[in-house]
Protein backbone atom coordinates (compact mmCIF):
# COMPACT_ATOMS: atom_id res chain seq x y z
CA UNK A 1 0.00 0.00 0.00
CA UNK A 2 1.50 3.60 -1.03
CA UNK A 3 2.08 5.94 1.83
CA UNK A 4 -1.12 8.25 0.61
CA UNK A 5 -3.28 5.37 1.06
CA UNK A 6 -2.16 4.01 4.30
CA UNK A 7 -5.20 4.06 7.24
CA UNK A 8 -7.16 3.16 5.46
CA UNK A 9 -9.73 -0.40 6.23
CA UNK A 10 -9.11 -2.77 3.29
CA UNK A 11 -13.08 -2.60 2.71
CA UNK A 12 -13.10 1.08 1.33
CA UNK A 13 -9.51 1.20 -0.39
CA UNK A 14 -10.70 0.06 -4.08
CA UNK A 15 -13.47 2.45 -3.50
CA UNK A 16 -10.94 5.28 -2.57
CA UNK A 17 -8.98 4.53 -5.64
CA UNK A 18 -11.89 4.50 -7.98
CA UNK A 19 -12.70 7.77 -6.75
CA UNK A 20 -9.81 9.25 -7.23
CA UNK A 21 -9.39 8.47 -10.51
CA UNK A 22 -12.83 9.69 -11.24
CA UNK A 23 -11.75 12.93 -9.98
CA UNK A 24 -8.74 12.83 -11.68
CA UNK A 25 -10.53 12.56 -15.07
CA UNK A 26 -12.99 15.43 -14.07
CA UNK A 27 -9.82 17.81 -13.94
CA UNK A 28 -9.90 17.78 -10.68
CA UNK A 29 -6.53 19.61 -8.72
CA UNK A 30 -3.97 16.88 -6.94
CA UNK A 31 -5.10 19.53 -3.84
CA UNK A 32 -8.35 18.70 -4.60
CA UNK A 33 -7.76 14.99 -4.87
CA UNK A 34 -5.65 15.51 -1.63
CA UNK A 35 -7.98 17.09 0.53
CA UNK A 36 -10.94 14.75 -0.48
CA UNK A 37 -8.93 11.62 -0.18
CA UNK A 38 -8.72 13.34 3.63
CA UNK A 39 -11.33 13.84 4.46
CA UNK A 40 -12.88 9.87 3.52
CA UNK A 41 -10.14 8.72 5.56
CA UNK A 42 -10.99 10.70 8.65
CA UNK A 43 -14.51 9.37 8.44
CA UNK A 44 -13.49 5.73 7.62
CA UNK A 45 -11.07 6.07 10.76
CA UNK A 46 -13.72 7.00 12.72
CA UNK A 47 -16.60 4.72 12.19
CA UNK A 48 -13.90 2.17 12.67
CA UNK A 49 -14.54 -1.40 11.37
CA UNK A 50 -18.26 -0.44 9.57
CA UNK A 51 -17.70 -0.66 5.14
CA UNK A 52 -18.31 2.70 3.49
CA UNK A 53 -21.82 1.52 2.27
CA UNK A 54 -22.89 0.86 6.44
CA UNK A 55 -22.39 4.94 6.86
CA UNK A 56 -24.90 6.14 8.12
CA UNK A 57 -27.16 9.78 8.84
CA UNK A 58 -25.90 9.85 12.04
CA UNK A 59 -22.55 8.86 12.24
CA UNK A 60 -22.01 10.98 9.60
CA UNK A 61 -23.36 13.90 11.39
CA UNK A 62 -21.46 12.64 14.54
CA UNK A 63 -17.84 13.07 12.60
CA UNK A 64 -18.67 16.40 11.57
CA UNK A 65 -19.66 17.61 14.87
CA UNK A 66 -16.52 16.19 16.43
CA UNK A 67 -15.01 18.03 13.92
CA UNK A 68 -16.45 21.49 14.44
CA UNK A 69 -15.53 20.91 18.29
CA UNK A 70 -11.55 19.46 17.93
CA UNK A 71 -10.74 21.73 14.86
CA UNK A 72 -12.89 24.42 13.40
CA UNK A 73 -16.29 24.94 11.60
CA UNK A 74 -14.13 25.93 8.65
CA UNK A 75 -12.34 22.47 8.50
CA UNK A 76 -15.49 20.40 9.17
CA UNK A 77 -17.06 22.95 6.34
CA UNK A 78 -14.38 21.37 3.89
CA UNK A 79 -15.06 17.87 5.00
CA UNK A 80 -18.56 17.98 4.84
CA UNK A 81 -18.76 19.07 1.29
CA UNK A 82 -15.92 16.61 0.49
CA UNK A 83 -17.85 13.71 1.75
CA UNK A 84 -21.12 14.94 -0.41
CA UNK A 85 -19.41 13.90 -3.85
CA UNK A 86 -17.91 10.52 -1.72
CA UNK A 87 -21.07 9.94 -1.14
CA UNK A 88 -22.55 11.15 -4.64
CA UNK A 89 -20.30 9.04 -5.94
CA UNK A 90 -20.83 5.28 -4.22
CA UNK A 91 -24.70 6.19 -5.40
CA UNK A 92 -23.58 6.59 -8.96
CA UNK A 93 -21.57 3.15 -8.54
CA UNK A 94 -24.54 1.64 -7.35
CA UNK A 95 -22.67 0.92 -4.12
CA UNK A 96 -25.51 2.54 -2.01
CA UNK A 97 -28.72 3.15 -2.77
CA UNK A 98 -29.85 6.62 -0.63
CA UNK A 99 -27.18 9.26 -0.02
CA UNK A 100 -26.83 9.21 4.12
CA UNK A 101 -25.79 13.33 3.49
CA UNK A 102 -28.95 14.05 1.26
CA UNK A 103 -30.71 16.86 3.04
CA UNK A 104 -28.44 17.48 5.89
CA UNK A 105 -27.30 20.61 6.59
CA UNK A 106 -23.92 22.08 6.07
CA UNK A 107 -22.05 23.14 9.26
CA UNK A 108 -22.13 26.85 10.19
CA UNK A 109 -18.82 28.89 9.62
CA UNK A 110 -18.67 31.83 11.57
CA UNK A 111 -17.63 35.00 9.34
CA UNK A 112 -13.93 35.97 10.32
CA UNK A 113 -12.34 38.91 7.49
CA UNK A 114 -9.17 37.82 7.00
CA UNK A 115 -6.49 40.40 8.08
CA UNK A 116 -4.92 42.61 5.86
CA UNK A 117 -1.03 42.62 6.04
CA UNK A 118 0.21 46.17 6.22
CA UNK A 119 3.21 47.14 3.68
CA UNK A 120 5.50 47.56 6.68
CA UNK A 121 4.84 44.11 7.87
CA UNK A 122 5.33 42.67 4.08
CA UNK A 123 8.78 44.93 4.33
CA UNK A 124 9.68 43.61 7.62
CA UNK A 125 9.22 40.15 6.18
CA UNK A 126 11.47 41.22 3.30
CA UNK A 127 14.20 42.53 5.29
CA UNK A 128 14.56 38.98 7.24
CA UNK A 129 15.06 37.20 3.50
CA UNK A 130 17.95 40.21 2.72
CA UNK A 131 21.06 39.00 1.46
CA UNK A 132 22.90 37.87 -1.34
CA UNK A 133 23.19 33.82 -0.94
CA UNK A 134 21.31 31.35 -2.94
CA UNK A 135 18.29 31.01 -0.06
CA UNK A 136 18.33 34.99 0.68
CA UNK A 137 17.53 35.34 -3.30
CA UNK A 138 15.13 32.95 -3.43
CA UNK A 139 12.84 33.47 -0.01
CA UNK A 140 13.17 37.49 -1.18
CA UNK A 141 11.74 36.46 -5.05
CA UNK A 142 8.79 34.57 -3.20
CA UNK A 143 7.45 36.76 -0.56
CA UNK A 144 7.27 39.36 -3.25
CA UNK A 145 5.59 37.56 -6.02
CA UNK A 146 3.16 36.41 -3.40
CA UNK A 147 2.51 39.58 -2.13
CA UNK A 148 2.23 41.14 -5.61
CA UNK A 149 0.82 39.03 -8.43
CA UNK A 150 -1.75 37.32 -5.95
CA UNK A 151 -1.24 33.47 -7.34
CA UNK A 152 -2.66 30.65 -5.18
CA UNK A 153 0.79 28.67 -3.19
CA UNK A 154 0.27 25.68 -5.74
CA UNK A 155 0.44 28.33 -8.87
CA UNK A 156 3.67 29.49 -7.69
CA UNK A 157 5.07 26.20 -6.47
CA UNK A 158 4.70 24.44 -9.31
CA UNK A 159 6.48 27.15 -12.19
CA UNK A 160 8.55 26.04 -14.44
CA UNK A 161 11.53 27.81 -16.17
CA UNK A 162 9.25 28.89 -18.99
CA UNK A 163 6.64 29.67 -17.53
CA UNK A 164 8.54 33.12 -16.61
CA UNK A 165 9.16 35.91 -18.87
CA UNK A 166 10.98 39.12 -17.29
CA UNK A 167 10.71 40.44 -20.84
CA UNK A 168 7.51 41.41 -20.39
CA UNK A 169 7.17 40.84 -16.54
CA UNK A 170 4.96 37.78 -16.72
CA UNK A 171 4.54 34.30 -15.37
CA UNK A 172 1.80 32.04 -16.48
CA UNK A 173 0.22 29.54 -14.10
CA UNK A 174 -2.02 26.57 -13.89
CA UNK A 175 -5.31 27.62 -11.42
CA UNK A 176 -8.08 25.47 -10.63
CA UNK A 177 -9.44 23.02 -13.23
CA UNK A 178 -5.75 23.12 -14.98
CA UNK A 179 -6.67 26.90 -16.71
CA UNK A 180 -3.91 28.70 -17.71
CA UNK A 181 -3.28 32.13 -16.94
CA UNK A 182 -1.11 35.01 -17.14
CA UNK A 183 -0.38 37.37 -14.26
CA UNK A 184 1.89 40.82 -14.74
CA UNK A 185 4.23 41.52 -11.68
CA UNK A 186 6.11 44.65 -10.67
CA UNK A 187 9.65 45.87 -11.72
CA UNK A 188 10.52 45.30 -8.21
CA UNK A 189 9.48 41.57 -8.46
CA UNK A 190 10.64 41.06 -11.54
CA UNK A 191 14.44 42.53 -10.31
CA UNK A 192 14.01 39.88 -7.42
CA UNK A 193 13.16 37.49 -10.15
CA UNK A 194 16.06 38.15 -12.19
CA UNK A 195 18.56 37.99 -9.02
CA UNK A 196 17.54 34.55 -7.73
CA UNK A 197 17.52 32.87 -11.48
CA UNK A 198 20.97 34.19 -11.49
CA UNK A 199 22.31 32.84 -8.24
CA UNK A 200 20.01 29.40 -9.46
CA UNK A 201 21.81 28.93 -12.23
CA UNK A 202 25.18 27.71 -9.75
CA UNK A 203 22.67 25.46 -8.09
CA UNK A 204 23.65 21.45 -8.34
CA UNK A 205 20.09 20.94 -9.43
CA UNK A 206 19.95 24.07 -12.17
CA UNK A 207 19.26 21.36 -14.73
CA UNK A 208 15.57 21.15 -13.68
CA UNK A 209 12.81 22.70 -14.81
CA UNK A 210 11.14 23.73 -12.01
CA UNK A 211 11.49 27.21 -10.43
CA UNK A 212 11.92 27.08 -7.26
CA UNK A 213 15.29 24.55 -5.27
CA UNK A 214 15.67 23.26 -2.05
CA UNK A 215 18.87 24.47 -0.05
CA UNK A 216 22.40 22.75 0.08
CA UNK A 217 21.79 21.12 -3.40
CA UNK A 218 18.60 19.71 -2.78
CA UNK A 219 15.53 19.14 -5.49
CA UNK A 220 12.51 21.54 -5.82
CA UNK A 221 11.22 22.89 -2.92
CA UNK A 222 7.46 21.60 -2.60
CA UNK A 223 4.26 23.83 -1.75
CA UNK A 224 4.89 22.79 1.74
CA UNK A 225 8.47 23.39 1.91
CA UNK A 226 7.37 26.76 0.52
CA UNK A 227 4.59 27.18 3.16
CA UNK A 228 7.37 26.39 5.70
CA UNK A 229 9.55 29.12 4.66
CA UNK A 230 6.97 31.67 4.96
CA UNK A 231 5.30 30.95 8.31
CA UNK A 232 9.35 31.02 9.08
CA UNK A 233 10.07 34.42 7.71
CA UNK A 234 6.60 35.49 9.16
CA UNK A 235 7.24 34.23 12.52
CA UNK A 236 11.17 36.24 12.44
CA UNK A 237 9.16 39.36 11.58
CA UNK A 238 6.83 39.06 14.00
CA UNK A 239 3.82 38.57 11.81
CA UNK A 240 1.83 36.22 14.64
CA UNK A 241 2.39 38.53 17.21
CA UNK A 242 0.70 40.99 15.38
CA UNK A 243 -1.74 39.55 13.48
CA UNK A 244 -2.29 36.24 15.68
CA UNK A 245 -1.76 33.95 12.63
CA UNK A 246 1.32 32.95 10.66
CA UNK A 247 2.32 34.07 7.37
CA UNK A 248 0.97 32.55 4.95
CA UNK A 249 0.09 32.72 0.77
CA UNK A 250 -3.03 33.35 0.64
CA UNK A 251 -2.58 36.55 2.83
CA UNK A 252 -0.82 37.73 -0.04
CA UNK A 253 -3.91 37.18 -2.28
CA UNK A 254 -6.05 38.89 0.21
CA UNK A 255 -3.33 41.70 0.23
CA UNK A 256 -2.86 41.91 -3.67
CA UNK A 257 -6.89 41.79 -4.19
CA UNK A 258 -7.49 44.89 -1.23
CA UNK A 259 -4.81 46.63 -3.30
CA UNK A 260 -6.17 46.47 -6.84
CA UNK A 261 -9.64 47.20 -5.17
CA UNK A 262 -8.50 50.15 -3.22
CA UNK A 263 -6.65 51.66 -6.61
CA UNK A 264 -9.83 51.32 -8.29
CA UNK A 265 -9.02 48.17 -10.42
CA UNK A 266 -12.34 46.79 -12.06
CA UNK A 267 -13.73 43.92 -10.72
CA UNK A 268 -13.69 41.92 -13.79
CA UNK A 269 -10.12 42.33 -14.06
CA UNK A 270 -9.58 41.33 -10.55
CA UNK A 271 -11.19 38.30 -11.88
CA UNK A 272 -9.50 37.42 -14.39
CA UNK A 273 -5.97 38.09 -12.98
CA UNK A 274 -6.94 35.98 -9.68
CA UNK A 275 -8.77 33.10 -12.09
CA UNK A 276 -12.09 33.78 -10.51
CA UNK A 277 -15.16 32.88 -12.01
CA UNK A 278 -17.65 33.34 -9.38
CA UNK A 279 -18.16 37.57 -9.02
CA UNK A 280 -18.60 37.01 -4.91
CA UNK A 281 -15.13 36.74 -4.82
CA UNK A 282 -13.63 39.78 -5.17
CA UNK A 283 -16.01 40.73 -2.40
CA UNK A 284 -14.69 38.05 -0.37
CA UNK A 285 -11.41 38.81 -0.58
CA UNK A 286 -9.50 41.78 1.59
CA UNK A 287 -12.82 42.25 3.17
CA UNK A 288 -10.79 42.80 6.27
CA UNK A 289 -10.24 46.76 4.97
CA UNK A 290 -13.57 47.54 3.08
CA UNK A 291 -14.52 49.90 5.73
CA UNK A 292 -10.95 51.56 5.13
CA UNK A 293 -11.73 51.87 1.36
CA UNK A 294 -15.43 53.17 2.18
CA UNK A 295 -13.86 55.74 3.86
CA UNK A 296 -11.07 56.43 1.41
CA UNK A 297 -13.53 57.14 -1.33
CA UNK A 298 -15.90 59.22 1.06
CA UNK A 299 -13.33 61.48 1.74
CA UNK A 300 -12.24 61.85 -1.96
CA UNK A 301 -16.09 62.41 -2.30
CA UNK A 302 -16.32 65.10 -0.33
CA UNK A 303 -19.67 64.79 -0.37
CA UNK A 304 -20.23 67.54 2.46
CA UNK A 305 -18.10 70.28 0.28
CA UNK A 306 -21.44 70.56 -2.27
CA UNK A 307 -23.31 73.20 0.47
Amino acid sequence: MDKKHRLFPSSWLPLVVDWERKLTAENKSSNTVRLYRDAVRGLAIRVGDHDPTEVTRSMVRDHIAHLVETTSAGNADTNYRALRQWFKFLVAEDEITEDPMRDTKRPIVPDKPVPVVSDDLIKRVLAECDGKDFTSRRDTALVRLFFDAGARRSEIANLELDDIDLSTDTIRVIGKGRKARVIPFSRNTGMALSRYLRVRRKHPRAHLEQVWLGERGRGPLTSNGIGQMLRRRGRAAGVERELGRHLHAHLGRHVAAHQWQANGGSEGDLMLIMGWSSPQMPRRYGRAAAIDRAHAAARNLRLGDRF
